[in-house]
């Protein structure tokens, strides 16, 4: 087959790196990929370096001259994570889309597993469970999965599982193909958000797709990056205004993802930013952001609220029994949830 041909076909996937001075943490990404890319024709590798002031483009060469295929766009000057994100997707051919962090980790083996998922197309939109991990990631530690897939009957019950996780962008796979047939404005309205990313996400959310999980941890993310951005902001704030945006505060698909942040994900990340020193996140008054968008909002003084006010080691029990009352409630359905 010959060069011009591979250029006009569509890949089946492709895999789009947004980078900036992480050189280090890029190259143990493509060292562990390189392998699983070998002889793969079905994937394209997209990698957009915004603009980085270390090695990235030494390193990104060092790859390309041991053999791994790839294209690589260095932008002028540093338009921004945001933008960034939305220039992987612009340049991604395949008809599916997966816009993977530069210090995340497709574990060892596992991307033919998701390439095997794929070729079906019988999905829409696949997200893929996480491990965190520290430091420097540990091959050898990877365990046997059992490539289970969860499908999903609807969209509601996709969004009351994923919830806030739609935002993690290394574990969300989208049908690029079937977005393109959905009328929609254009993606770049959302930048500055910090959440750019569901621009495409919710879209195809709201169009009624076929969803499914991969049940395995197929994912290593990276524990101990440093954050830099307002939690409450973007994962309260603006994730609210997004939420109304594309759905609406009262439909149900808007009420899944919503509810779920607040009463799953909001009270482990605040006891965890209450237990360093001088907290992950950027200042900000949690009870004043969060209170304004949730004080209507029964989950926000029964699961969060206490985590905020009450002495860190009561904070924790209270989010030990949180979190039964949350695998209570994923069990019967999420009857607290909806």
């Amino acid at each position: 087959m010959t060069q011009s041909r591979l250029s006009s076909e569509r890949p089946l996937l492709t895999i789009a790196i947004p980078t900036y001075n992480r050189s280090e943490s890029l190259a143990l990404l493509l060292e562990i990929l390189a392998p699983q890319l070998d002889g793969e024709s079905r994937v394209e590798l997209v990698i957009s370096d915004n603009a980085s002031s270390d090695d990235t483009s030494a390193v990104v060469a060092s790859f390309q001259n041991r053999g791994l295929k790839l294209i690589y766009s260095r932008n002028e000057t540093n338009l921004g994570a945001d933008a960034n994100f939305v220039r992987c997707y612009e340049m991604a051919r395949g008809e599916y889309v997966w816009i993977f962090g530069d210090d995340d980790i497709i574990v060892p083996g596992e991307l033919q597993e998701v390439l095997r998922r794929l070729e079906t197309r019988r999905h829409d939109l696949i997200y893929i469970r996480s491990i965190g991990f520290r430091g420097r990631y540990q091959t050898s530690a990877t365990p046997k999965f059992s490539h289970r897939m969860r499908v999903f009957a609807c969209p509601l019950d996709f969004a009351l599982y994923v919830s806030v996780m739609f935002t993690f962008i290394s574990g969300n796979i989208i049908r690029k193909a079937a977005v393109e047939r959905i009328p929609h404005s254009d993606f770049s309205e959302l930048i500055g958000t910090n959440l750019v990313q569901l621009s495409w996400t919710f879209t195809l959310l709201r169009a009624n797709p076929n969803c499914a999980c991969l049940l395995d941890n197929l994912v290593a993310s990276r524990l101990d990056n440093s954050g830099g951005h307002s939690t409450c902001q973007v994962f309260g704030t603006n994730l609210h205004a997004l939420v109304e945006e594309f759905f609406g505060l009262e439909s149900q698909l808007g009420r899944a993802i919503l509810n779920r942040t607040i009463q799953s994900w909001f009270p482990t990340a605040m006891l965890q930013d209450r237990r360093k020193p001088n907290g992950r996140y950027l200042p900000e008054n949690p009870q004043l952001v969060l209170g304004k968008l949730y004080r209507g909002n029964f989950r926000y003084w029964l699961f969060l609220y206490p985590v905020l006010r009450l002495p860190i080691p009561l904070a924790a029990v209270w989010l030990l029994a949180g979190k039964v009352i949350n695998r209570v409630d994923r069990l019967l359905g999420y009857p607290i949830s909806r």
